[in-house]
């Protein structure tokens, strides 16, 4: 392992839900967030309990190194995330990290292009470029407006926000890449992903197309999060696998064979 990771038996600080089936938990893990960067990622994993037995891969959503303490977001969907939902303050969960690597600067505006629960790394970048020179511009799809969350997070940081829902219920009905283009007409830029595989190869396909460099932020089933399980393999465009703990978890878009 790294001599960066830091391995806690983390206190809960707080544990809030913020949209139906969302939660945030806010954790003390000082050398975690002296060094947490946007794109990095944690595993969390519930103590006490062999169900379930691995943990969990989850991207930074804020960090204060200050104050200590890391959040990440999570929706509730099985058990692992079930049993983190019944976490309370004081209480203790497993937690190590950061790990990955992170966002590289922009070259002119930058587009931040998230889906479903893939918000927390643009969050945690759009609040660290709020003290840069570069203009934010942040487009955000769910299936419908309850889904929609963090979006408090992105208008403190000064970002210029739309939406887009699958059925129409709050901004653009469709699909959060179908607001790229306009953007990418108005200037030079770079665009920043995270969401699942299929948004995330459109992005791709899309950026591609115009010669715009993309950092993509990908999401992959993971039992270790340090190089070692290979659960996390993607195709490479040169030829061979990346493993997305130890490679990524933010690839350049050309780099990947989508």
């Amino acid at each position: 392992m790294s001599d960066d990771l830091a391995i806690y038996h983390a206190t809960v600080l707080s544990n809030a839900e913020i949209a139906p089936e969302h939660r945030v938990m806010r954790m003390s893990a000082p050398e975690i967030a002296a060094r947490a960067l946007p794109g990095q990622f944690v595993m969390v994993r519930a103590l006490g309990t062999a169900d379930p037995l691995l943990p969990r891969a989850y991207s930074v959503y804020a960090a204060d190194p200050t104050a200590g303490w890391i959040e990440v977001l999570y929706r509730v969907v099985g058990n692992g995330t079930r049993r983190l939902e019944l976490y309370e303050a004081s209480q203790k969960v497993h937690v190590w990290g950061p790990l990955g690597n992170a966002f590289q600067a922009p070259q002119g505006r930058a587009i931040l292009v998230g889906g479903g629960v893939g918000i927390p790394p643009l969050s945690f970048w759009a609040q660290h470029l709020a003290g840069s020179d570069a203009e934010v511009v942040t487009l955000i799809g769910a299936a419908t407006e309850r889904f929609l969350v963090g979006l408090d997070r992105f208008r403190e940081s000064g970002s210029r926000l739309e939406t887009a829902t699958d059925d129409g219920s709050a901004g653009h009905k469709g699909y959060v890449t179908d607001l790229l283009d306009r953007w990418l007409d108005a200037g030079p830029a770079t665009v920043y992903a995270c969401g699942p595989m299929p948004m995330l190869r459109s992005v791709a396909r899309i950026v591609e197309a115009r010669g715009v460099p993309a950092e993509l932020a990908l999401e992959a089933p993971m039992a270790c999060g340090v190089g070692a399980c290979l659960g996390c393999t993607v195709p490479r465009r040169e030829g061979g696998y990346a493993r997305v703990c130890t490679d990524g978890p933010v690839f350049a878009a050309t780099a990947i064979a989508w």
